[in-house]
């Protein structure tokens, strides 16, 4: 499957279009079959007001963001022989920087990245994706950030992956010439079951090592969490 296919499929199906499409299908019906109109249209709306919702945002984060944070002490006992990053978003064209650069996503991973390396002494691996808006990769911009901005090295740097499993096959490439196998994975907490899941089928040892929790915003009143919020759709 392309990326562009798998993008396209993402944005069909993901909030808001996937309600989006409900309610236009639902109006477009109430001319014909008003119940079966109605009921689209309204389903539409109330799922696009659900997934818009802190309440019902948690719950679904709850189901992915199933690996504790860990320490840099507990990597350190681990046996972990390398950290692994993954790429994320990036800032395409960003006028302030003169040209790409990770957007803010991938900069939560390359902070948190950067400070296990910091207090662990493990070298890092880059895992870059190759973006098409731009003619680039992002493994270019995320080892100069963490080098120069961030001061820590990088060992490994691994370019063009398009998904999570050519992320995982990438590394395995990447790091069997140095017989890496026990890695501490860095990905987003909601990312990290998939990202786990596809490692592992590539041989590697993976101790999750979680950033950028959603569940840890749990200290909010009954009003806020069914108010609609624009970071929780």
């Amino acid at each position: 499957m392309t990326v562009s296919l798998t993008r396209t499929i993402e944005t069909v199906f993901m909030p808001p279009m996937g309600p989006l499409l409900l309610i236009a299908v639902g109006a477009l019906l109430l001319w014909t079959r008003r119940r079966g109109g109605w009921v689209l249209f309204g389903g539409g709306w109330a799922a696009l007001y659900l997934v818009s919702t802190p309440l019902v945002t948690l719950l679904l984060a709850g189901w992915l963001e199933t690996h504790a944070a860990v320490s840099p002490e507990q990597i350190s006992g681990s046996g972990a022989e390398a950290i692994v990053i993954i790429s994320a978003d990036s800032y395409v064209y960003g006028p302030e920087y003169g040209g790409t650069t990770s957007g803010r996503y991938e900069l939560e991973r390359l902070r948190y990245a950067a400070y296990l390396q910091r207090r662990t002494g493990l070298p890092l691996a880059v895992i870059g994706a190759k973006i098409r808006t731009a003619g680039e990769d992002s493994s270019v911009w995320m080892r100069t950030i963490l080098e120069q901005e961030f001061g820590v090295p990088v060992r490994w740097v691994s370019t063009n992956s398009f998904n999570t499993r050519e992320d995982a096959r990438q590394a395995r490439d990447l790091l069997r010439q140095d017989l890496v196998k026990h890695i501490a994975l860095v990905t987003h907490a909601g990312h990290m079951p998939r990202a786990v899941w596809a490692f592992e089928q590539q041989g590697f040892q993976v101790l999750a090592a979680p950033t950028a929790f959603y569940t840890q915003r749990t200290k909010m009143s009954l009003l806020r969490r069914v108010l609609p919020a624009a970071d929780s759709l």
